[in-house]
């Protein structure tokens, strides 16, 4: 079927750019969701159809003209998505470089450089390494730099992989020519243009002419039923007007006729993205947003429900079938009304199966064919009955109905399926033991005590009834006439019930199991009916008492701020029916106004503002809109929510992993600060240098550290409540760090280092006060414990051999901290070596402390010595102490002993 639609004010129009002078960017999103906040308010789909032409300037028949649409087009700009700013790359590359923490280290470079050429005009014989430090400095600047820069330029590009949901080309009357290659994006308010089956809506569609034009609104309602759309009088709420189509919904049956507004988003969009388990993360920031996550707002369609329909009861008038039993196939054996049933259910409808077995048509239509399939032979049932007229479904009277002839006796057969109020009440017979007998007052009641029964377990229900038309009263010949129904409507036999459901994903009541033992609360925020909210939310265990409130779309409107903030507080468990996508902006509003951390997911493009709004915005994959896509956090490629679920133990893990990370690099910070302190004040020799500092903070430390984000969860990562004022650097990781484990590897730096003094007679007594002789070029009779002199160019060798044995000592530590920092929590030996990155990180941290000591050039560029082997084993006992003590600490934490003042005090 075909309709034909004129334009309106677009939904997407709250999205346009208008920046109004004077107006502050931050004032101006203030006002925007100020607005988005309200319901949508425009008439266009109230005005009169002339009126609305001589208004848009367009005429039903020949559109606009193409220099009128080329103006409009100048005007109003594409019906596209505006992209987010965007910087050349010049300039993407600048900020890359020269902002943040980079700029600092730039200063740093620049001193150092300043430095070397100072001492170069001062100087005769300068030292290298303020030269060497600046060269390091500049080169981490411009790897990292680079690095960002290759990240933002690639994830500037993001909008350009959203375009599956908006067609390419649409049909479009320009001049009274008809022509189907017109591009959407230059399609123009006032445009006429034509929609058939299987086509995506290209905008915002007010309908002209149509026929059975039905479209499947699921992206904007969460009602995976299509809905009859017409040129009909509109309603007051646009998002249930029946003469409005909006843009990205499709069309599953007839054809339509697009007065068309323009679509125009302007959203921001973070450069990053990931994809981590199902999820397209587009803000790297917002995974471990979600391990933080306390409130999930989620839609039902698709998210938690299959977004399939299915067949699950049928009732007759004897009993309700369950199609799940194991007798149902045996027990409807040779029953009559079962028998007509699936004739009607065949016959009143059209979906159909393509030559490849794919289905096609309304999801209710798909499910009853589907089901039909398994028990009869529905295309054969459709050549034996013929179409010869139909009345499509729409919403005024909830009801389709197909005349066919019934080609084995001659006569016509009338078949009728809708909402159960309105079918029942026509018929006046039905079939009870295989006869047809009347439909008494006591069966009509036992039939809505059905439909009651069914209602709440949140299946959507059908009634079917037929009517075999008198040959002499309808002879083969007879006109059957749709418009001016000249054939019976009344006294019908009625056949029975169907009751249709959106089943829950299987994974979904563990997923939600889990989330709720881990502190997250999760509410329902649905477009269904209450009754099926309530009974979908009871399945799925989101509603795990009968107190769990439920609170419709009406009553939100109803609500101030404060009272819905108290309902908050009041219910744990709550479910939203009925409710627009806008309304979900305000849940998520008053859900932070708790002090939460809000997930919310959303699909449909008036879902944005909430998207945008919440702390963690969730948009579908497959059934998100170009819209939502844009403005969401996170994807879910398959649009479970057990992959939310998958996200919170990743972001907390993520978050635990950090945590062991930024520990780790914390401990070489004391073996690498003391010594230039006790340099400064006790004046020994200097035991570690800047050159090897470096390489431990941009070398041998990298791969490790990095390594550590490859752990997996720990054991209580979901049975812990989410943190709320949890710091990435608590106090207990410092007191660890630097009270504890850092403080043994400057012990055992320190013993390498006196060791290698020691053995070439400078005892750990002669030591302290010497820098200042040490130092002097123009000393030459440095004496050492044993009565021996020593040259400075002597004292600059072995100082590097115990700068090297320092440097090894801290590497070895290392290394045992990274095995340490693999756990929180656990025991090593519960969770065992399985990182094998960590594994390669530690062999190479080996490797690089090794070339750093033996390989020419490198040694003198890193002023480091070949050590004997024997000083590789001196930091050895210290190595294993720290794991000892790591080990004793994890065990206390896990036993909580000496009254959990031990955990507070170390347990990060």
């Amino acid at each position: 079927m075909n309709s034909k639609s004129s334009s309106l004010s677009s939904i997407s129009d709250l999205f346009r750019p208008t920046n109004p002078r004077g107006l502050r960017s931050r004032d101006l999103s203030s006002t925007r969701l100020s607005v988005l906040k309200q319901e949508i308010q425009t008439d266009t789909h109230l005005i009169p159809l002339k009126n609305l032409y001589t208004l848009l300037g367009t005429d039903p028949i020949n559109g606009l003209t193409n220099n009128r649409a080329k103006e409009l087009l100048e005007y109003y700009g594409p019906n596209t998505l505006t992209p987010t700013t965007q910087f050349l790359w010049p300039r993407l590359l600048f900020k890359s470089l020269c902002t943040g923490f980079s700029i600092v280290i730039w200063l740093g470079a620049i001193l150092c450089l300043t430095a070397y050429l100072i001492e170069l005009s001062t100087k005769p014989d300068p030292r290298p390494d303020n030269l060497y430090l600046g060269c390091v400095l500049i080169a981490v600047d411009l790897i990292c730099g680079l690095f960002s820069f290759f990240q933002n330029y690639k994830s500037s590009q993001i909008l350009k992989t959203f375009n599956s949901m908006i067609p390419m080309y649409a049909k479009c009357t320009r001049d009274g020519v008809l022509t189907t290659d017109t591009e959407v994006h230059n399609l123009v308010k006032g445009d006429i243009v034509y929609v058939e089956i299987g086509d995506v809506i290209p905008a915002d569609i007010r309908i002209i002419e149509s026929k059975g034009f039905k479209v499947d609104n699921s992206s904007l309602t969460g009602e995976c039923i299509a809905v009859s759309r017409s040129n009909t009088d509109g309603t007051p709420n646009i998002l249930e007007s029946p003469n409005v189509a909006f843009s990205s919904a499709l069309c599953v049956e007839g054809w339509a006729k697009g007065l068309q507004p323009t679509v125009t988003a302007s959203l921001t969009l973070t450069a990053k993205r990931m994809v981590a388990k199902q999820c397209l993360i587009k803000n790297l920031e917002a995974i471990e947003a979600l391990g933080a996550c306390t409130t999930i707002c989620s839609d039902k369609t698709g998210t938690l429900t299959e977004n399939k329909m299915c067949v699950r009861h049928i009732w007759m008038p004897d009993k309700t079938y369950s199609v799940l039993d194991d007798d149902f196939d045996s027990s409807l054996q040779n029953n009559q009304a079962f028998i007509s049933l699936k004739v009607c259910g065949a016959l009143c409808s059209n979906a159909s199966v393509s030559s490849s077995g794919v289905m096609r048509g309304d999801a209710s239509e798909k499910a009853i064919l589907n089901f039909l399939i398994n028990f009869d032979d529905p295309i054969a049932i459709r050549k034996m009955y013929p179409k010869v007229a139909e009345i499509p479904f729409n919403s005024v009277n909830k009801y389709q109905v197909s005349v066919h002839l019934d080609t084995s006796t001659s006569k016509f057969l009338v078949v009728i399926k809708g909402a159960p109020e309105c079918i029942v009440s026509r018929c006046l017979s039905i079939i009870v033991n295989n006869e047809i007998t009347d439909m008494s007052t006591e069966i009509k009641e036992a039939a809505n005590v059905a439909i009651e029964n069914l209602a709440n377990t949140g299946e959507r229900i059908l009634a079917f009834a037929d009517c075999v038309l008198d040959p002499e009263e309808f002879p083969l010949d007879y006109k059957f006439d749709t418009e001016n129904v000249n054939f019976p409507l009344d006294n019908l036999r009625f056949l029975g019930l169907i009751g249709l459901k959106d089943p829950p994903r299987e994974e979904v009541r563990f997923a939600i199991q889990r989330v709720r033992e881990a502190g997250v609360r999760v509410m329902m925020v649905t477009g269904d009916h209450p009754a099926t909210a309530r009974a979908v939310a009871s399945e799925v265990g989101i509603a795990t008492t009968p107190d769990c409130h439920v609170v419709t779309g009406t009553d939100l409107r109803n609500m101030t701020p404060d009272l819905l903030y108290l309902t908050l507080e009041k219910h744990y468990e709550i479910v939203f029916a009925r409710t627009s996508p806008t309304q979900k902006l305000t849940i998520v509003e008053a859900c932070q106004r708790q002090g939460g951390v809000v997930a919310v997911t959303g699909d449909g493009v008036n879902d944005a503002p909430a998207l945008r709004r919440a702390d963690i915005g969730i948009s579908m994959g497959i059934t998100g809109s170009q819209v939502s896509k844009q403005t969401a956090d996170i994807i879910l490629m398959d649009d479970n929510f057990a992959t939310i679920v998958t996200g919170i133990e990743e972001g907390r893990k993520i978050f635990d992993n950090l945590k062991k990370s930024v520990c780790y690099i914390l401990i070489s910070n004391v073996p690498e600060i003391i010594p230039v302190l006790m340099f400064i004040l006790f004046s020994i020799p200097l035991p570690l240098g800047v050159m090897t500092i470096l390489c431990v903070d941009l070398g041998t430390d990298m791969w490790p550290a990095v390594s550590l984000s490859y752990e997996q969860a720990e054991q209580d990562v979901m049975a812990r409540p989410p943190r709320t004022s949890d710091p990435l650097v608590s106090a207990s990781m410092l007191r660890l760090a630097y009270g504890h484990l850092g403080l043994v590897e400057f012990a055992a730096g320190m013993f390498a280092y006196f060791i290698v003094m020691a053995e070439h007679g400078f005892y750990p007594s002669s030591l302290f006060g010497i820098r200042e002789r040490w130092d002097n070029e123009a000393v030459s009779d440095v004496e050492d414990s044993l009565g021996q002199e020593w040259t400075y160019a002597e004292r600059k060798e072995l100082e590097r051999a115990c700068q090297a044995a320092y440097f090894v000592a801290v590497v070895i530590t290392q290394m045992m901290n990274g095995v340490i920092c693999k756990t929180r929590y656990n025991s090593l030996f519960h969770v065992g070596m399985k990182n094998n990155v960590l594994k390669m990180g530690l062999l190479v941290e080996l490797m690089l402390a090794c070339a750093v000591c033996y390989v020419p050039g490198v040694n003198t560029f890193f002023r480091t010595y070949p050590l004997r082997l024997r000083w590789w084993f001196l930091a050895l006992p210290f190595a294993a102490f720290m794991f000892v003590f790591d080990e004793f600490r994890k065990y206390c934490i896990r036993r909580q002993n000496f009254g959990r003042w031990f955990n507070k005090l170390i347990y990060y």
